[in-house]
């Protein structure tokens, strides 16, 4: 087609290549929209307003929706970490083992569950865009973190009662054994921190602020794609890299710890609080909120 067109500008029947003004409505460079044809791709100025629309959506949540929707989201979050840790405990480097752990994140997503760390990015956009207010926020924040932190403790409890048939004998199955293990190890190593006093304080909240920056972006990159493969994909990355690399994730611990102490790990529930759920849920709340739901929805949607 390009040879005919070529002769025909020749002849003078046609003007001269890229002399033509746009079609109204269409940018220069951009190609018409075609009927019948969906764009899978959404840029992202389009992924902020959607994830401003979903901040309104869970403003409206009764209290007692987010708790349910938070006590529901632990135990997905909680059934993947515990494959994680059945493959470690069976010599799987934490850095592919970590590759499978997404699995529980997708399925909270898809079945509409709310985790606390993908709102510290998503309801500061609502709150930016208008579509919710900073009461919303603190409402949504305080009753999801609550509801996520009684899912942990109930699926904590009941794996370890299940196991251990209330605690009267060591789990006989080897596999069961080994794992609770390697949470009790998991959970000692995680206070670790308080042996660098102020400033493994500080090295907490780092590891919450690194982890977040990854997690939050599952809320934020599902708007990338109207494709469901897609949708599971995007948010798999980061996700996966989180787990991988070893940082801190408030709820996740809100699962770990309970079943640590309940296995017999040398934690108390100072240790737990103090040297390890503080400091990382306020990295996390620092890594979602500052870097994803304040630069990252300014440079693609407050500075217009």
């Amino acid at each position: 087609m390009a040879e005919y067109a070529n002769v025909g500008r020749a002849a003078g029947h046609l003007p001269p290549a890229g002399s033509l003004p746009p079609a109204p409505g269409i940018a220069a460079g951009s190609l018409p929209p075609v009927p019948g044809i969906i764009i899978e791709t959404v840029p992202p100025a389009e992924m902020g307003a959607a994830l401003a629309a979903d901040a309104a959506q869970k403003a409206k949540f009764g209290i007692i929706h987010l708790i349910i929707r938070g006590f529901l989201c632990t135990p997905f979050l909680a059934y993947g970490a515990a494959t994680v840790f059945v493959m470690v405990a069976q010599g799987v480097p934490l850095s592919v083992a970590g590759l499978v752990f997404p699995a529980g994140y997708v399925t909270l997503s898809f079945l509409g569950l709310e985790m606390a760390t993908g709102s510290f990015a998503l309801m500061p956009i609502g709150m930016y865009a208008g579509t919710i207010t900073p009461s919303d926020l603190v409402r949504n924040w305080t009753w999801t973190l609550t509801g996520n932190l009684l899912g942990g403790i109930f699926f904590g409890w009941l794996l370890w009662f299940s196991w251990t048939y209330g605690g009267s004998v060591a789990p006989p199955v080897p596999g069961q054994r080994h794992l609770l293990i390697v949470i009790a190890q998991a959970a000692e190593h995680k206070i670790e921190y308080m042996k660098y006093g102020a400033l493994g304080w500080c090295a907490a909240i780092g590891m919450g602020v690194l982890c977040n920056w990854l997690v939050s972006l599952g809320s934020v990159m599902s708007k990338a794609t109207r494709s469901t493969v897609g949708r599971a994909l995007l948010m798999w990355l980061p996700i996966g890299m989180f787990f991988a690399l070893g940082f801190e994730h408030t709820v996740v611990n809100m699962w770990l710890f309970p079943t640590a102490i309940l296995s017999g790990a040398n934690v108390s529930f100072y240790d737990w609080w103090v040297w390890n759920q503080i400091p990382v849920t306020i990295g996390n709340i620092l890594g979602a909120m500052v870097l994803n739901g304040t630069l990252w929805y300014y440079t693609h949607t407050l500075q217009k």
